[in-house]
């Protein structure tokens, strides 16, 4: 499991997180809803126990890594996760979200520094993506705050409720052996 700094940790979903989750998406709805076409009001416990079976199979599959963003206490703050790239030289792609409450104060992106490490500890990953819509200012100030390099916008990457959006694309290429091994070691 990533550790990250002191103050959150990444673990994997469990069912007992199931109204943890409920509760955390519907507190966060003004700030989810925009960008994430799965939040909706009155979400419901089914839902989220239906995500958290989803992220145990992607994990026997070994398609995808998802963890719940965790503090101290094991109050969760988010959720965040690689999806592994199916076909080689594919990237493999990153994503993530902060409940409103705990948003600003780096959580996002200690999680996908974190999922970076983890990410490119799997030989096969030749690099990683963070998509965003090109609006969501926060998620793009992640990435780029975490060394992301804009590559640009492509329409349609993203679909939200409101239908295809532009989607800014922002690459982590793989570290050479040097910088991996530091990145690893921290």
């Amino acid at each position: 499991m990533p550790q990250t700094a002191a103050n959150i940790k990444l673990r994997p979903f469990i069912l007992n997180d199931i109204d943890a989750f409920t509760q955390a998406v519907n507190a966060s709805l003004e700030s989810l809803m925009p960008w994430m076409a799965w939040a909706h009001p009155n979400y419901q416990p089914h839902e989220a126990e239906s995500w958290i079976r989803f992220t145990h199979w992607q994990r026997i599959k070994v398609q995808a890594e998802e963890f719940a963003i965790v503090d101290q206490h094991d109050r969760l703050l988010g959720g965040a996760g690689i999806r592994f790239a199916r076909h080689p030289g594919d990237f493999s792609a990153l994503g993530y979200w902060v409940r409103s409450d705990a948003q600003r104060q780096g959580i996002a992106s200690q999680a996908v520094k974190a999922l970076l490490t983890l990410g490119f500890s799997r030989p096969e990953t030749r690099g990683i993506e963070i998509l965003a819509a090109e609006e969501n200012l926060a998620s793009r100030a992640v990435a780029e705050k975490c060394g992301g390099e804009f590559i640009g916008c492509r329409y349609g990457l993203i679909v939200l409720e409101s239908g295809a959006v532009n989607t800014a694309i922002y690459h982590f290429p793989r570290p050479d052996a040097d910088e991996l091994s530091s990145l690893v070691g921290h």
